[in-house]
């Protein structure tokens, strides 16, 4: 104890005798140990970052390997009710590969390594919470598939009426299987549990309408998240495509040129007058129109802060059921501002919409689905 009292005081007196004899000195050395000490600390916070940046492709790269993983089958494109050729001619045979399809004299095959995703908008306005099996699971009153193309780095959307018509899965309220039938696509999401259950019952309607198509995740948010997804990014301009109503009253005109925010954007992507013939219809462009600018939107934030997709699912994780992973997730940011969108690659099923017993029935042209699924999920083989 005596030593280090001792030694304090012969470093005080030789740090006052250099400030007489040599104050310059003394200022070097401070600057010295200034600049000693800010290379020390910047090079902890580098080794910091370098080892933050490495997990992040790490955790990224697992994640990859998973949504590669999750599925292994191509779409059953033989169950199309349109003319297609599954065998090859005799020249053709010695090149020909399982899985390809020829369609109007061309040869397709399957890309393997594109991701597609299931966005659905649910008819509810409050944080996600499970329910009792049944039917209050809630409607899928919009659904998009996500698809992204390595390939080209495009990513393409897929707009689908609420109204189409397909094969449904009946369940009780003991949630066992009933039956199948033909109803509006939306309505499957209402079986089950409101969470998890309900969106695999909506992948799978999805799926078959698409000749089981690979889905690689799902994402069912709350349509009363759609406000504070606005907010993020600033808001949405639009040119309104029809009058929206709140209420009794019109909150927006059509042709009027609108700035979307909070309650406003929730109105033009949700509301719909029901007693007008095709009113899903139009609410589809309109949330295809909002769609095409809040993505570039969300394209432009992400370029300038990398997480910002992770700050977006964080604010609206409680209105969101999604099967994503964290590694996942991770992946998909990693590679989202790289990816180009634009309205040329969003795509809305062809058909017509009928009066039902009940309800609008919205009838997909076959041939149509048919020839978009090769346009987005195929590629042609060079003969």
């Amino acid at each position: 104890m005596l030593t280090n009292k001792k030694n304090r005081r012969d470093r005080v007196a030789n740090l006052e005798k250099s400030q007489i004899l040599d104050p310059e000195k003394v200022k070097r050395d401070k600057k010295r140990k200034r600049k000693v000490v800010a290379l020390t600390v910047l090079a902890a916070i580098t080794g910091l970052l370098a080892a933050a940046f490495a997990a992040f492709l790490i955790v990224g790269a697992i994640g990859k390997a998973n949504l590669r993983s999750n599925v292994i089958a191509a779409p059953k494109l033989e169950n199309a009710p349109v003319v297609i050729e599954l065998q090859p001619t005799e020249e053709e045979a010695a090149g020909w590969k399982e899985g390809w399809v020829k369609y109007n004299g061309q040869i397709y095959a399957y890309n393997e390594d594109i991701l597609t995703f299931l966005v659905m908008g649910i008819d509810k306005n409050r944080d996600v919470k499970e329910v009792e099996e049944g039917t209050n699971g809630g409607q899928a009153d919009a659904l998009f598939l996500v698809v992204l193309n390595p390939h080209d780095n495009s990513l393409s959307v897929i707009g689908i009426n609420r109204n189409t018509m397909t094969d449904i899965s009946v369940y009780d309220d003991n949630g066992a299987y009933v039956n199948t039938i033909k109803a509006q696509i939306a309505v499957q999401h209402g079986f089950g549990n409101g969470v998890e259950e309900s969106c695999e019952y909506q992948v799978n309607a999805v799926q078959h309408l698409f000749y089981e198509m690979p889905v690689h995740g799902y994402a069912a948010i709350n349509m009363s998240a759609i406000g504070p997804l606005t907010d993020m990014v600033g808001g949405v301009d639009v040119v309104a495509l029809e009058d929206i109503k709140s209420g009794n009253s019109t909150v927006i005109k059509e042709g009027e040129e609108v700035h979307l925010e909070g309650d406003l954007a929730f109105a033009y992507i949700h509301n719909r007058d029901t007693k007008k013939f095709g009113s899903a219809d139009h609410r589809l462009e309109r949330q295809k129109q909002f769609i095409t600018t809040y993505l570039q939107k969300v394209k432009q934030k992400t370029k300038q802060d990398i997480s910002f997709p992770i700050t977006v699912y964080q604010k609206i994780a409680t209105q969101t059921v999604t099967d994503l992973t964290v590694d996942e997730m991770t992946y998909l940011v990693s590679i989202a501002k790289d990816y180009s969108f634009d309205e040329n690659y969003l795509y809305t099923l062809k058909g017509e919409t009928k009066q039902g017993d009940v309800f609008e029935e919205f009838y997909v042209d076959e041939t149509d689905l048919f020839e978009l699924i090769l346009k987005i999920f195929y590629e042609p083989v060079e003969q």
